[in-house]
C-alpha cells in the first residue's frame, strides 16, 4: 500500500501559527481528523425519523401468538411423550431359559436405522421448529409485527415432523 506524499499537509513553521507551536498543522488542511460529510451522503446517512419509531405492541396479537406457542407446546410434547414410550420397545434382548448350566441365553436385538432417524426427526426437529418460532414470535411482538405469524407456521411442521418421527419409528418396532 503506498501512500501519496500530497495528501498530508507539510508540517513547518508556515503551519505553526494554526497549532500554536512548531511542527503541528491543526487546520483545514490536517486530515487526520474525520471530514465533513458532503450534503447528499449526510442525508442517506441520517436515520429516517418513521423508521427509529418503535410501533406499539399489540395486545391482541400477544394474546393469539402466547395460545398457539402454548398449542406448539403442547403437540411437541405430545409426540415426545409417543415418541419416548417407544424407546423400551426399541431396546430388548431376546432371552430363551434353559435348564442348564447356563441360565438364560440372551441376545441383544439392535434396532434399525429408521428408529434412529425418527427420534431425531420427531424430537429434534419438532422442538428446534418450536423454539425458533418462539425466538420470532418474541422478536416479532417487540417490534410491532405480527406475532402470531411465527407460531401458526410452526404448528403444521411440527405435526408433520412429530408424524414422521412417528412413522419412522413404528415402523422400526414391527
Amino acid at each position: 500500500m503506498e501512500v501519496s506524499p500530497d495528501v498530508w499537509a507539510p508540517a513547518g513553521p508556515a503551519y505553526a501559527q494554526d497549532a500554536g507551536g512548531p511542527g503541528q498543522s491543526f487546520g483545514e488542511n490536517d486530515l487526520t481528523m474525520p471530514s465533513k460529510l458532503p450534503p447528499a451522503e449526510a442525508a442517506a446517512a441520517a436515520l429516517p425519523k418513521a423508521g427509529s419509531e418503535r410501533k406499539p405492541v399489540r395486545g391482541k396479537d400477544v394474546l393469539v401468538a402466547s395460545l398457539l406457542c402454548l398449542v406448539g407446546v403442547a403437540v411437541a410434547f405430545g409426540w415426545a411423550y409417543d415418541l419416548f414410550s417407544k424407546l423400551s420397545d426399541l431396546v430388548h434382548n431376546r432371552c430363551t431359559v434353559q435348564l442348564g448350566p447356563p441360565a438364560a441365553k440372551c441376545v441383544l436385538i439392535r434396532p434399525p436405522a429408521s428408529a434412529l432417524w425418527g427420534l431425531l426427526i420427531g424430537g429434534g426437529a419438532t422442538f428446534l421448529v418450536l423454539i425458533v418460532a418462539i425466538i420470532l414470535t418474541s422478536v416479532a411482538a417487540m417490534t410491532g409485527r405480527r406475532a402470531w405469524l411465527w407460531p401458526a407456521i410452526a404448528l403444521p411442521i411440527i405435526a408433520l415432523a412429530g408424524g414422521a418421527g412417528h412413522v419412522l419409528v413404528a415402523t422400526a418396532i414391527n
